[in-house]
């Protein structure tokens, strides 16, 4: 009688529309050139206590390819750091899992704009694209990075996350944080996608989902002239999905509000997107080496 008020959700397909559009903040963006990092920041115009996430960008692009994205994370009141190391050919996903470290680190521990803004350094979260989310592994891992310790973080999302190193399982396997898995459905096990091995691996609780016929690169947004009308060259669909579970997950895990909680259940689809049962998801018949090559299946 006298126990927590049972919160009633609306269906998950409501709360994806909800969510795939822009919350009610008006937002200001920012540059982290300021505490001496190149990237940018993303936070709404005001609020105390905000939530905020680190975000790590895909291979060879940076955090303006996400212009949209983190945008609309900050519309919901989710204050976004976007580091842009690591853009070369050859990147090292410790050395950006360093910086998702300290941007992480910065907006936990200053006023941001004009001192009307500041972050609960309890509630932050990581995330990363492609790469990026092998980076935000790293950064959520308790290893030591390039003498930055492990930070406190309390959720982590990976958006078609890519393979790295081989040691990037044995740092998920440290990640006990609950966590979110978005990849293409022909991406789970692959040579450009490892979200199987990533959420078989990570040590916390794992939503896995799918998008059917989706690529990585359907969420990098092409910024253009075209960009002040909304059109932000990105796959309309892709971007709406992945804009909407993100800031449901981050809503829940980082502010605790129970009306998005199905967003962190790994049972519960979410719009188009596909929860997948870990444990008793097949894999391909063939290793990533064997379909670099080239082989064929034995059914085949």
């Amino acid at each position: 009688m006298f126990g927590k008020k049972k919160v009633v959700a609306p269906p998950p397909d409501k709360l994806m529309k909800e969510l795939a559009r822009r919350g009610p903040n008006k937002v200001d963006r920012g540059d982290l050139g300021i505490v001496g990092m190149s990237g940018q920041l993303f936070a709404p115009r005001t609020g105390r206590d905000l939530p905020a996430v680190a975000f790590g960008h895909g291979w060879l692009v940076g955090s303006a390819r996400y212009r949209d994205l983190l945008f609309h994370l900050a519309s919901w009141g989710i204050v976004v750091a976007a580091p842009d190391g690591s853009r070369g050919l050859f990147p090292s996903d410790i050395d950006l899992g360093t910086d998702l470290r300290a941007a992480a680190t910065v907006v936990g521990s200053v006023r941001l704009g004009t001192g009307a803004i500041t972050v609960d350094p309890a509630r932050i979260g990581l995330a990363g694209h492609g790469f990026g989310a092998a980076a935000a592994v790293r950064a959520a891992s308790d290893a030591i990075l390039l003498g930055r310790p492990p930070i406190r973080v309390k959720a982590l999302a990976s958006v078609f996350p890519a393979p790295t190193t081989a040691d990037l399982n044995a740092a998920a396997s440290t990640v006990t944080v609950g966590s979110l898995v978005l990849a293409g459905s022909a991406h789970l096990a692959s040579m450009t996608g490892n979200a199987l091995d990533l959420a078989e691996n990570l040590a916390g609780d794992v939503a896995l989902r799918t998008l059917a016929d989706a690529e990585a690169s359907d969420l990098l947004e092409t910024p253009s002239i075209r960009s002040l009308i909304g059109v932000n060259g990105a796959d309309k669909a892709v971007h709406k999905a992945v804009r909407a579970q993100l800031t449901g997950f981050f809503l829940h895990r980082l502010t605790g509000d129970e009306k998005y909680a199905a967003f962190s259940d790994p049972e519960v689809t979410m719009g188009e997107s596909a929860a997948i049962d870990v444990p008793n998801e097949t894999r391909p018949e063939l290793d990533t080496v064997s379909q670099l090559l080239g082989s064929k299946p034995r059914s085949a």
